[in-house]
């Protein structure tokens, strides 16, 4: 039977393997992610509808193509999956029957959906062992946001502003004049998520995987620039990923995670103590802002009490969708929300919550299902980051739309689905052979 099973694995690997994808597709899919890391510096010069619309051409065709090649691997997930979340994009469509924008529509789905659906892509990588490859384009990316800003740094912020950048949109100052610079995104809060994302990806190379020092070195540039940043949602998001990757990494009782565990409380009221003294350093303990965000949220959000608070007022009706056809002169509520729950709620009402509770609680059963069969040798451990990076994308979330920040959203559901396809059916499956290039 032992015989019967290895043979029946080669032949589904040797099978799937005889399927993997084109070298177009693979160099397409790279290029795809050098292009959307530098859309934003790009759109700063150039507002040409063709430039606009080739990262959002590529994304579809890429999706389409990577969902027809894992659909019937993974049908049990992406049956409920689907189900899901063409209930959400119904919901959210309702309110064009009513008189709203397809215009409106269009830009909501392909700022918040259009990147979703590059899940597909993630499995796609993951069922032909790209993850390497992956995580070295991820590498490239996260030193060019750092190169990127350390330019604009030497630059300053006046003569950023000669050259074409806009102050309060690409390039701000915070408290005291410290700068927040948006690198080669389009905004410093695009940049921050971008830099933390591919930071976190990218310990997942060879080298960072074979090599801690290299890893340590990665995750001491990604916090070192964090706080250059002075983006404080995207420091909470990468605080709530350590402490997630943290306990799921001791979750197993050993001697071993009993004593990290102790060491850890006891070592935790002086990181406390220091940390915020760093934070208060560096006036990222200030709570004007959030005091702003909650004066807006009760003076503009739908009361729920209503036909669009039952349903919402639309996808694209608020959030980067509405900020975008404001510019362009379409009629629109503009308003930017800095929450992305109450910015969901917003276009699909509380029916459309109870929708997304359902879809993000499919994806962290199936994470954790992930997780629980995997050996305990597995070094990539990838749901287990899924999982911790989720976590920190929901506290993110309560201050920022994190799901609407391209191209930080991109690479989040490229993870996500990565993470979930991992051995799906075996647990020695080798990253090396069939590695994408």
């Amino acid at each position: 039977m032992t015989s019967l099973d290895a043979r029946t694995r080669s032949h589904s690997f040797a099978q799937m393997r005889s399927e993997s994808p084109s070298s177009l597709f693979t160099v397409s899919m790279h290029f795809l992610l050098i292009y959307l890391s530098i859309y934003g510096l790009i759109s700063i010069y150039v507002d040409n509808i063709v430039i606009r619309s080739l990262k959002d051409v590529g994304m579809v065709f890429i999706s389409i193509f990577s969902f027809a090649r894992v659909y019937r691997h993974q049908v049990s997930f992406l049956n409920p999956f689907l189900f899901i979340l063409g209930s959400i994009v119904v919901l959210g469509a309702l309110n064009v029957l009513l008189g709203s924008s397809v215009v409106t529509l269009i830009y909501g789905i392909k700022i918040t959906f259009l990147p979703l659906v590059m899940l597909f892509t993630g499995m796609l990588i993951a069922q032909y062992d790209g993850i390497y490859a992956f995580a070295r384009t991820n590498l490239i990316i996260f030193m060019m946001l750092i190169a990127g800003w350390l330019i604009q740094y030497s630059l300053g912020i006046e003569k950023l502003i000669t050259m074409g950048f806009v102050y309060g949109v690409n390039i701000k100052n915070y408290l005291e004049g410290v700068p927040r610079l948006s690198s080669i995104t389009y905004s410093p809060d695009g940049y921050a998520y971008a830099l933390l994302m591919t930071g976190i990806i990218a310990e997942r190379t060879r080298a960072a995987v074979n090599h801690r020092s290299f890893r340590i070195l990665i995750q001491l540039l990604t916090i070192s620039f964090l706080l250059l940043s002075t983006i404080r949602s995207a420091l909470l998001l990468w605080f709530v990923y350590q402490v997630g990757m943290f306990f799921l990494h001791i979750r197993k009782y050993t001697k071993k995670n009993t004593l990290i565990l102790g060491v850890t409380f006891i070592l935790l009221p002086a990181a406390v103590f220091f940390g915020g003294k760093m934070l208060q350093s560096k006036n990222l303990l200030s709570s004007s802002s959030l005091l702003d965000r909650l004066q807006s949220w009760g003076s503009n959000l739908t009361s729920p009490f209503t036909m669009n608070g039952m349903i919402g007022n639309g996808i694209g009706s608020v959030g980067a969708a509405s900020r975008r056809t404001h510019m362009i002169g379409l009629n629109s509520s503009n308003f930017a929300v800095d929450n992305q729950y109450f910015s969901l709620y917003e276009q699909t009402g509380w029916i459309g919550i109870v929708y997304f509770i359902a879809f993000f609680m499919w994806i962290v059963v199936s994470l954790v299902k992930r997780m629980d069969k995997l050996p305990d040798s597995n070094s990539l451990r990838l749901p287990q980051v899924g999982l911790a990076l989720g976590a920190g994308v929901a506290a993110a979330s309560l201050t920022t739309n994190v799901l609407e920040l391209l191209p930080a959203n991109v690479f989040f559901w490229m993870f996500i689905g990565m993470a979930l396809y991992q051995y799906r059916e075996a647990d020695d499956i080798h990253y090396k052979a069939g590695e994408l290039k």
